[in-house]
């Protein structure tokens, strides 16, 4: 979550820069819109794992309004194998740009462009183990079940 909100910043400070020197009468900085592109698709892909693991990305619930308790569970736990592989799957083709000698650099900044897929491989692979652990591990995460902020602790969940 700190990354995603340092990233919201530079891309905010970066877009700000850019807006105001087109009204300024100096020589722009081409590298600001290259960085905030690039900020936004590491943002993207840095908080995957953070949404996985709190239930956020974007899935059907369809299947959350069965009455029965084993099928939802069967289809929480398919469902998250199946983001597991498919995060593993781009986990591990992000790996093989990033370690391949691309001669080839950002316009801009000139970042290799092997560099810049380092931040997206970390965040599917954190992806990809948070889906596993929500299939291993007992319940899923509802919102509803969750206590409220200043309740009891010792309380139990109903």
């Amino acid at each position: 979550m700190i990354v995603g909100v340092a990233l919201l910043f530079v891309i905010s400070a970066l877009m700000l820069t850019q807006a105001s020197q087109r009204h300024l009468p100096v020589v722009g900085w081409v590298w600001t819109g290259e960085l905030a592109r690039y900020a936004l698709v590491w943002l993207t892909f840095s908080l995957a794992g953070y949404l996985v693991g709190r239930d956020e990305h974007i899935t059907l619930k369809l299947a959350d309004f069965l009455p029965w308790a084993g099928v939802k569970r069967t289809i929480w736990i398919l469902s998250n194998l199946v983001v597991a592989a498919v995060c593993l799957t781009f986990t591990v083709e992000a790996a093989e740009l990033v370690l391949s000698a691309s001669p080839q650099t950002t316009p801009a900044l000139g970042i290799p462009v092997s560099w810049t897929y380092a931040i997206p491989m970390a965040g599917l692979a954190l992806a990809a183990l948070r889906a596993v652990a929500n299939a291993f591990l007992p319940g899923s995460p509802d919102p509803d079940a969750l206590p409220a902020e200043g309740a009891d602790p010792e309380e139990p969940i109903r």
